[in-house]
């Protein structure tokens, strides 16, 4: 007798509040189009840290902050992460499918919150560290974005004369069908190249930058390109301090909250993003195991100046190491923001000069005809004048 055949099971429903992403044509031009930022991430930690100290279950505490999520991406994760933990899975295990959004780091942190039923003062940690990394953050990247932001509007300025201004000038003068100064001459055929060229130029200069990130995302290109980084004149400094003052202000943050001494290094190398920085405080991570103190193994790798190393190592006999990492973290964010306010009070007028000079070249090589010009119109009209009166 035949067997009678299964019916199809239905697909499950989506959660509700679940909402399919529509991803346009920005999805696959940017990889950052969409994700969950830092200030979101932040924002979601507030309102978590309020709505748990007010009493309010879990659940409907997720429930309630998906709703007030405007990135559908992160509003999704969200939606299921509740699912999950009705389904009967832990807080902690939730958000560890989603490490990658956010973090070792915030992970450890609420399964340590979890675990000791203190969540609402992990999540108050939590929310005054992203806070304050938000703020650091958002002082490097204006330091380092400025000089781009700066290149970008001379090159601008600069296409704009080549392309715009000095055909005319171009046509002008070849009606008189005099020679050219050197420098006339040098500016015209850098602009007839620029127009000739144009399309040429932009795809050479697309492709160069698609290299550059592809090779940056494999292991020896980052770390080839963070090394050069932390050679730079002044960019390196900052780079290297702002490194180091995540990781010693995760550290703190992590030992306040009871994670071991050797769990938290390992989580905030992982949050360094630095391959450099973080390779070699692996390094310090393994001597610590093999019972090294931290100070020692930190003054091994020269990562941190000696003052830094020295406050450490009191912090570790006294038995006050977070306090002490945090008062290193306070010291390298106020070198950061030292050096922040040096690098933008420094490029703003180097890079006058430098476009002062260029734009200068550009307007003095284009007026060199015209005066030479106006002086052979001039003498011409001096001996026609002088023979009328010799005539009469």
């Amino acid at each position: 007798m035949a067997e009678k055949a299964k019916p199809k099971s239905e697909p499950k429903p989506p959660p509700e509040g679940y909402q399919e992403e529509e991803f346009s044509i920005f999805f696959y031009i940017n990889p950052f189009y969409g994700r969950v930022t830092a200030s979101q991430l932040l924002l979601f930690t507030k309102y978590f840290a309020t709505l748990n100290k007010a009493g309010i279950p879990v659940l409907r505490t997720l429930g309630t902050l998906a709703r007030q999520t405007a990135n559908i991406r992160f509003r999704n994760i969200i939606v299921r992460m509740r699912e999950e933990v009705e389904g009967g899975i832990p807080l902690n295990m939730a958000f560890r499918k989603n490490e990658e959004i956010f973090g070792l780091l915030y992970v450890n942190l609420i399964r340590v919150g979890e675990e000791s039923g203190r969540l609402y003062n992990v999540l108050e940690r939590l929310s005054s560290l992203l806070d304050r990394q938000l703020k650091l953050r958002r002082r490097v990247l204006a330091a380092m974005t400025y000089p781009a932001i700066i290149s970008v509007v001379a090159t601008g300025v600069v296409l704009f004369l080549m392309l715009a201004v000095i055909p005319n000038f171009a046509k002008l003068f070849a009606q008189f069908g005099q020679e050219l100064p050197w420098a006339t001459q040098t500016v015209i055929d850098v602009s007839n190249f620029i127009g000739g060229n144009l399309l040429n130029i932009l795809a050479v200069t697309l492709g160069f930058f698609l290299v550059i990130y592809q090779v940056n995302q494999t292991h020896g290109g980052k770390y080839f390109f963070d090394s050069m980084k932390l050679k730079l004149p002044m960019f390196g400094d900052l780079s290297q301090k702002y490194a180091v003052s995540m990781y010693s202000r995760n550290l703190a943050t992590l030992f306040q909250s009871g994670v071991t001494i050797i769990s938290g290094m390992k989580i905030s190398v992982e949050a360094v993003d630095n391959l450099v920085i973080s390779e070699a405080l692996s390094t310090v991570v393994r001597d610590v195991e093999g019972g090294m103190p931290i100070a020692k193994a930190l003054s091994a790798i020269n990562v941190m100046p000696e003052m830094s190393t020295q406050m450490i190592e009191v912090g570790e006999e006294s038995g006050n190491l977070d306090e002490m990492l945090e008062k290193v973290a306070d010291f390298y964010e106020d070198e950061i923001n030292f050096l922040v306010d040096q690098l933008t009070a420094l490029v703003e007028p180097a890079f006058i000069v430098v476009l002062g000079t260029i734009v200068g070249f550009i307007v003095v090589a284009m007026y060199l005809p015209i005066f030479k010009m106006a002086k052979v119109v001039t003498g011409n009209a001096g001996a026609g004048s002088e023979m009328s009166t010799g005539g009469s």
